[in-house]
């Protein structure tokens, strides 16, 4: 049985997908559940890093960054390396 925020989330997604008008969102979305064989795939540990950093984040322990931090921090790194 199926947690109600996996099928909440799964009902906003194909709310969201019958009312795309953009073909190039729903090109990238038909090669993302039809690439199967996709190059790139996480290991267990990458898992668990992004599953532990969801965790965090929903119970508020870590509440992320604004867009404008993350720029920011990616300039910073830009100019140090």
């Amino acid at each position: 049985m199926q947690s109600a925020n996996l099928q909440k989330d799964k009902l906003e997604l194909i709310e969201k997908i019958i009312h795309t008008e953009d073909q190039s969102t729903l090109d990238f979305l038909k090669d993302v559940f039809i690439d199967d064989n996709s190059e790139y795939k996480l290991t267990e540990e990458q898992k668990l890093i992004i599953e532990e950093a969801t965790a965090k984040y929903y119970s508020g322990e870590d509440p992320g960054l604004t867009w404008e931090q993350v720029k920011n921090n990616a300039r910073k790194r830009n100019f140090q390396d």
